[in-house]
């Protein structure tokens, strides 16, 4: 077989092997790229650009494209977005590289032009650092990410360096061997540079689905009961009044959450105050602490859905942190900043409440990083969205702050609507069966459930179990005869602490939380 040599002068236009050798030459140095850039995020926390334009496209895709995605996908929206821009950056950096190979007077020829590829390497990074950085709102060389300006652009600079590096090397390697490069050599090709995102693609779906699926399944059941006496509370399949760590629901808009260092966060006080703080780990756990049961459930939590659950939070109350502070005159939201970039606000009033706390521990074990460690906020009668976690900076503010989901269209008050769930019988019966499920109406309290088994003709009143605390869910339950055999459709109501029923209007997540009532229907034989 013919052998393929690059002829440094020739004009004509590049064969289809050429082709291909400049783009298998090109990917390569991409390929570097890309690995040691996520070598950086993950072993050193180094900034990861593809995360930024995942986070970005995310930002800037409408609600109902977002409501959409995670409908349908889940988990895996996210991080299918992110794969999407990893696989357009490597991409971008193989393009730069083809340019310059195919459009340099003479691309063969890299020792007789050794500065052409470094130069190369230093433009993407000053391109990178000064104006892709600043477009996707890290600042000029990421000086507003947690990493910092001169992390960041060390960071970059060492991955084009490799860019750089592996391009030169492979084009003195294909001038000096030809033989590497035969026509039918495509080793490196197109069709199998889609084969290999095909195949990713397919894995992280995988692995999002053993993730939300199989691995709380095997753990304990998402958080109901299993073996119980049959007593309630401890009914077979009804929630457990409170939500273990490992089967508590975990939303966050990132495609990967940041893992904080203890020993070098601190806690910023700043804005309207009079005496700004910066606290460590070790001294806010030195400060009174309280514990206080509380529910928290996602504003996408679906009617009847398992975005939701109850646990025993340990902290400081936040009016504590306020006090210290002092606030000056005006303040009118309280604002907190998170260690991935995000942001939101409570009105001052429910800042200084006695539920509001600011939170380390769970259910007696620091929290972990998917719940927020090492600070996260649990603010009674508001959405999860609003309860924010990984907190680093509070700030007293004189303006209605628009966090990062209400600037897309989300709602700022974020109060949780009043909601109720069956959570048994979830199978077909024969004979008596047990009705029961789960109530919540935020910090309103629920006084009243009500059981409908013939479609909503009639209701009847179920036993409720007094909640742990003003701001947890209920327990409740109701046995039930059935009055023949056949189709049976159960349906759910409760009523909350000011008297006002749950509405059986539905409406979807978007922007204020959902409503509605949850039915089944269960088949008697």
């Amino acid at each position: 077989m013919e052998i393929l040599k690059l002829d440094i002068n020739k004009t004509e236009p590049d064969s289809p092997g050429e082709t291909e050798v400049r783009f298998q030459m090109a990917l390569l140095a991409a390929i570097a790229a890309t690995g040691s850039s996520l070598i950086l995020r993950f072993a050193f926390d180094a900034p990861l650009l593809p995360e930024l334009m995942a986070h970005m496209l995310f930002a800037l895709s409408p609600i109902w494209v977002v409501e959409i995605a995670v409908g349908m996908l889940g988990p895996f929206a996210k991080h299918l977005g992110f794969l999407g821009c990893v696989l357009a950056y490597t991409l971008a950096l193989a393009g730069a590289a083809v340019l310059l190979l195919k459009y340099h007077k003479k691309p063969a020829m890299i020792r007789a032009a050794p500065f052409t590829i470094p130069v190369l390497a230093l433009v993407m990074w000053a391109v990178t650092v000064f104006i892709v950085f600043p477009l996707l709102g890290a600042g000029v060389s990421g000086e507003y990410l947690r990493q910092g300006a001169v992390y960041t652009s060390l960071s970059q600079l060492l991955v084009y360096g490799i860019f750089g590096a592996v391009l030169a090397t492979v084009s003195r390697l294909y001038v000096d061997r030809p033989d590497l490069a035969r026509e039918h050599n495509h080793w490196l090709s197109r069709r199998k540079l889609m084969s290999g995102v095909f195949y990713s693609v397919i894995a992280v779906g995988l692995y999002d689905m053993g993730k939300s699926l199989i691995v709380p399944w095997l753990r304990s059941g998402t958080g109901r009961v299993k073996g119980g006496d049959g007593l309630f509370p401890r009914i077979d399949g009804l929630a457990l009044e409170v939500t273990p760590v490992s089967d508590f629901y975990e939303v966050s808009k990132n495609p990967f959450d940041p893992q904080v260092d203890a020993v070098r966060w601190r806690l910023e006080v700043g804005g309207l105050v009079e005496n700004p703080l910066s606290l460590s780990y070790d001294e806010i756990r030195s400060l009174p602490a309280v514990e206080q049961y509380a529910t928290l459930e996602c504003i996408d939590n679906k009617v009847g859905g398992d975005l939701i659950g109850n646990a025993l939070w340990r902290g400081v109350r936040l009016r504590e942190i306020i006090e210290m502070a002092g606030l000056k005159q005006g303040v009118i939201d309280i604002v907190f900043r998170a260690s991935d970039d995000y942001s939101d606000s409570i009105p001052l009033d429910r800042a200084m409440a006695d539920g509001t706390v600011l939170v380390y521990e769970m259910n007696g074990e620091p929290l972990t990083p998917s719940h927020g460690f090492p600070l996260r906020l649990i603010v009674p009668g508001i959405y999860g969205m609003k309860n924010v976690k990984w907190i680093k900076r509070i700030e007293a503010r004189d303006y209605d702050f628009k966090g990062y989901w209400q600037a897309r269209g989300w709602d700022d008050r974020a109060e949780y609507k009043t909601m109720s769930r069956i959570d048994l019988p979830d199978t077909d019966i024969t004979g008596t069966a047990t009705v029961a499920g789960i109530a919540f109406a935020g910090d309103r309290g629920v006084v009243r459930v009500e059981v409908s088994t013939n479609g909503g003709k009639t209701w009847e009143d179920a036993r409720i179990k007094p909640a742990l605390s003003p701001y947890s869910w209920v327990l409740w339950h109701k046995e039930w005869a059935p009055a023949g055999k056949g189709k049976h459709t159960l349906i759910v109501r409760a009523t909350d602490g000011q008297g006002i029923t749950q509405t059986s209007e539905y409406s979807p997540a978007a922007p204020s939380g959902t409503s509605g009532h949850h039915r089944r229907t269960i088949e008697v034989g």
